[in-house]
């Protein structure tokens, strides 16, 4: 059985018994069984790559609505990387054989996988699993990852350009765009939850 995204309205008796993080937290699917836990990067981290987030952003969006929508997702992170090749070539940022330096493009690649988590089910419940450990054990594979990673870039960029105000509003839509939901939980008070949801389920089924 796939591990619940988060239920409007659900549960809400639970939520306030647990730790509730300062910003809310995307929750995505991975596969049919697994989902992914990611929080958003940092505000320090933002103002390191808020040109290539900006750039990929609008590179993804000046191929029109239905392309940003339908293809957006899937190609985020190779845009993301293809615009800091134009970066770096324009600025002169070339190494002797004119290969661009991508440097902080993959830096922040790296960041966003280190801010995700896999959610792997197991006997005692959901176990918050780094994804190089989840790769490694076969939990998910490249492919799986590769989906993840530019759906999270795809997110990021739109997160991280919306106003402050706007912020929460424009993550929910995007989290419902990608197929996934937000959460105010941490990551393990959110397996946890889900854990206890899934056990309910399996008990109302019998």
């Amino acid at each position: 059985m796939a591990l619940p995204l988060p239920p409007e309205g659900r549960g809400l008796r639970a939520i306030t018994l647990m730790k509730i993080d300062e910003s809310l937290n995307l929750v995505l699917p991975v596969t049919d069984t697994l989902n992914c836990y990611h929080s958003p990067i940092s505000r320090e981290v933002f103002e390191l790559n808020y040109l290539s987030l900006a750039a990929t952003k609008s590179a993804i969006e000046s191929k029109g609505l239905h392309y940003q929508m339908g293809s957006g997702p899937k190609v985020a992170a190779l845009t993301l990387l293809d615009e800091a090749k134009k970066d770096a070539v324009e600025n002169g940022n070339v190494d002797e054989n004119d290969i661009p330096d991508i440097s902080m493009a993959t830096a922040l690649l790296a960041e966003i996988k280190r801010l995700t988590t896999i959610l792997v089910p197991g006997e005692n419940g959901f176990a918050v699993t780094p994804v190089s450990a989840a790769l490694s054990s076969g939990a998910i594979d490249k492919e799986d990852w590769s989906e993840v990673e530019s759906a999270l870039v795809f997110f990021t960029c739109h997160y991280v350009m919306a106003k402050k105000r706007d912020r929460e509003k424009m993550a929910s839509a995007t989290a419902s765009l990608l197929m996934g939901s937000m959460t105010p939980l941490s990551a393990t008070d959110y397996a946890d939850y889900s854990a206890t949801l899934t056990k309910e389920e399996d008990i109302v089924q019998e």
